[in-house]
């Protein structure tokens, strides 16, 4: 089994692997110079020839990333105009017969996240084949990390506790039940681990957990990447007892997590188990979460794009018209298809 990994390049990245490349979840991909304020270099005055002349002696194109050192025009006569440093070149100026170039800054480089062989490069990414399941969540926060897997609960429905979180999690994917407090994924973070995989989160410790970041931010104080992975629905939710096996039996394995894409990878590992299918227009649904909790209707439409949920995380949303009256607005992964009445 196995999935393609799409690794976004961002504008004047250059890669430095090739197609057929074995690549590791830490390595380097691609580097990336981020163009600072443009300057002027003087190009005609330099090459004694008019600004028109002088542009048939570019021998860089507007685009291009020069070195220090790198000529830019040459009259192919001994005379020839270098860039003073590392640069975009941005334009050239027929008027007056100059160059407009952007000094680079140091590198910053540009990492997949992922294990497996480069099938593609393109412009816009790298395409990388990733052997192993994929499995999709409902949301998610953070950036993308990878680690090992380690269950951190006994059952699906147990809640991650700040107490039940050792050093044993450092650099580690933590697999929890059905909801971990803020508490416990501010220690996680604190301590060293990679994220956490759930069944959901109460909007409130998430919120509280995004707070607490954005705070230790604001102070300079030291942060790495952490990602955080609902897979059942928004709130407290138990993962899927099949679902918890799964993990189980995967235990140890290397993970690459996207927490803001909601996707997770897992290396050498059997498919997941199949997860149900969301409800349509027309379906009898039930509720997961409070403030409907165990009520049922009938979903009305899915409401195009995204919706914001209380804690931040934008997913799929869909009208519901209870039994009791009400209508509302719900995540589609805190609704169930079930029979309706006569059976259809």
């Amino acid at each position: 089994m196995s999935a393609i990994h799409r690794v976004r390049l961002p504008t004047g990245a250059r890669v430095i692997v090739e197609i057929g490349h074995e690549v590791e979840p830490a390595e380097v991909l691609a580097n990336r110079r981020v163009a600072g304020e443009g300057t002027i270099l003087p190009i005609s005055t330099r090459l004694r020839r008019s600004p028109a002349a002088a542009a048939e002696h570019l021998v860089a194109r507007p685009g291009a990333l020069l070195e220090a050192g790198e000529p830019i025009a040459s009259d192919g006569r001994g005379r020839e105009v270098v860039v003073p440093e590392a640069c975009l070149f941005l334009g050239y100026d027929l008027d007056d017969g100059s160059a407009l170039i952007a000094p680079l800054g140091t590198a910053e480089p540009v990492i997949g996240h992922v294990r497996g062989r480069v099938t593609g490069i393109s412009a816009e990414a790298i395409e990388i084949e990733v052997p192993g399941a994929v499995m999709s969540g409902v949301g998610g926060i953070g950036g993308a990390v990878h680690g090992e897997l380690m269950l951190a609960v006994s059952a699906p429905a147990d809640e991650l506790r700040a107490t039940a979180i050792d050093v044993n999690a450092a650099g580690r994917i933590l697999v929890g039940g059905s909801r971990a407090s803020g508490e416990a994924m501010t220690r996680a973070r604190a301590i060293g681990a990679a994220g956490i995989v759930l069944g959901g989160v109460l909007d409130k410790e998430l919120r509280d957990f995004e707070t607490a970041q954005a705070r230790r931010r604001e102070v300079g104080a030291p942060h790495g990447d952490f990602a955080v992975l609902m897979l059942e629905g928004f709130g407290k939710v138990a993962l899927d007892g099949a679902l918890f096996g799964w993990f189980a039996a995967h235990d140890g394995h290397m993970a690459s997590l996207f927490g803001a894409d909601a996707r997770l990878y897992v290396y050498e590992a059997e498919p997941p188990p199949a997860r149900r299918v969301l409800p349509r227009p027309g379906d009898r649904v039930l509720a997961h979460r409070r403030p409907f909790a165990g009520g049922s209707g009938r979903l009305e439409r899915i409401l195009d794009g995204l919706r914001a949920t209380p804690s931040g995380v934008a997913t799929r949303a869909a009208l519901v018209r209870f039994d009791d009256g009400r209508s509302a607005i719900v995540p589609l992964a805190n609704l169930e298809a079930t029979e309706s009445f006569d059976g259809a």
